[in-house]
């Protein structure tokens, strides 16, 4: 007996209503960036094809240090309200009960019936209460299985959606997934770029500075603060309390720096390296940005020492300004580069650092940067300094 061969399934074509939906957004809407008004346009349209929509929802999960997701919800006649999910402090037991959660888990669609069905979870009942007669919420299909989305649709309508509006909205969802992904998948590695390399860094290696070698020359004022005794500490306390004192101390550290415009580069053990770029701005304002985020952080570690977190003590730090050109690109194996900066100006910021500790001084400051600062200062002396040819006449402002 011959065995014919398995028909494949055929899809279904797109109904007339929703073909001209389909071809705006690969035509038209791919070309928007702005997910926001990408998807208020996309439902606006939606809505104007006649399908009775009165709440849309889109719910992206994301991969960002403090945020676990993001989400949209457009109601008709208002404008569209969109949301992060941040990972503090959020409380997950509704996400548990609701059906974004049930889609996450099955990767299948998910339908209530509003005017008919009971439901306990939270946000089903809300709608009911605002008189929504249907829900349906669809997973998007993408390509990174190690994150989900999904976009769900409640009606007023009575009786509620048709076989041929939920055909519809899959073929929505189906046709906008491809399209929103890739925003999603720029937007995460926007954000990973900016928290593993900074802002400025990030956004030229996004832009294509990835060559081994590209560097150019910028004038900075370099910042360079560590921990002291830390090395004590790590010898006399458990791991996950040095990483927690780690935490403290960057989070004081790099809050004070970007508070004024400056930007972080790198973690060095319990120390960082921070720049205040000057070639947009005159030199003087440069150095007292640094000079602002030295003031802030002092306050901040001040307050902190007050009431440190249990099992902590108090912080005590250094604090090293300078002021010269830096190569500012990449630097590394064939494979495996870092973006940060180097040079003398580096050289100097950090040598000044391990003469702030034998000068017990908790800011130091060379003789370049206090000479463009315009500020009074109060001169340590002339110092050797480790590797550098010539000795440092070295100030601090207090």
């Amino acid at each position: 007996m011959t065995t014919l061969p398995e028909l494949p399934t055929l899809v279904p074509a797109l109904s007339d209503r929703i073909r001209p939906i389909v071809d705006w957004l690969l035509l038209e809407g791919n070309r928007l960036t702005d997910m926001d008004a990408l998807f208020a346009e996309l439902i606006d349209r939606v809505a104007a094809a006649g399908l009775p929509i009165g709440r849309v929802s889109l719910n992206l999960e994301l991969l960002h240090p403090e945020v676990v997701g993001e989400g949209r919800v457009w109601l008709c006649g208002q404008a569209t309200q969109a949301h992060r999910v941040h990972r503090v402090d959020t409380d997950l037991s509704e996400y548990l009960s609701s059906p974004v959660y049930q889609v996450d888990q099955t990767n299948q669609p998910y339908r209530v019936r509003l005017a008919t069905e009971q439901t306990e979870m939270s946000l089903l009942r809300r709608l009911q209460a605002d008189g929504f007669t249907d829900y349906y919420i669809i997973p998007m299909q993408v390509q990174d299985r190690h994150r989900t989305a999904a976009m769900s649709f409640a009606a007023k309508r009575v009786p509620a959606f048709s076989d041929d509006d939920i055909r519809d909205l899959e073929h929505i969802v189906a046709a906008v997934s491809p399209v929103l992904e890739a925003r999603v998948v720029r937007s995460i590695a926007c954000d990973l770029l900016t928290t593993y390399l900074g802002q400025g860094a990030g956004e030229r290696v996004y832009a294509g500075q990835i060559q081994r070698g590209d560097a150019e020359s910028i004038f900075a004022a370099v910042l360079f603060c560590d921990l002291r005794n830390f090395t004590r500490y790590t010898t006399e306390h458990l791991s996950h309390e040095v990483v927690a004192r780690l935490n403290h101390w960057f989070e004081l550290a790099v809050d004070a720096v970007e508070a004024h415009g400056g930007e972080v580069l790198k973690f060095i053990g319990d120390g960082m390296l921070a720049i205040f770029p000057a070639d947009m701005l005159n030199p003087r304002e440069a150095c007292g940005h640094a000079l602002a985020a030295a003031a802030t952080l002092e306050a901040a570690v001040a307050r902190w020492n007050e009431a440190p977190p249990a099992g902590q003590i108090p912080l005590e730090y250094g604090l090293s300004l300078h002021l010269g050109h830096v190569a500012f690109g990449n630097i590394g194996g064939r494979r495996r580069l870092d973006f940060t900066v180097v040079g003398p100006a580096v050289n100097m910021a950090s040598r000044l650092l391990d003469a702030a500790k034998g000068l017990d001084c908790p800011l130091v400051v060379s003789t370049a940067f206090a000479g463009c600062s315009g500020r009074a200062m109060r001169s340590l002396g002339v110092h050797a300094l480790r590797g550098i040819d010539q000795s440092e006449e070295i100030f601090t402002p207090h």
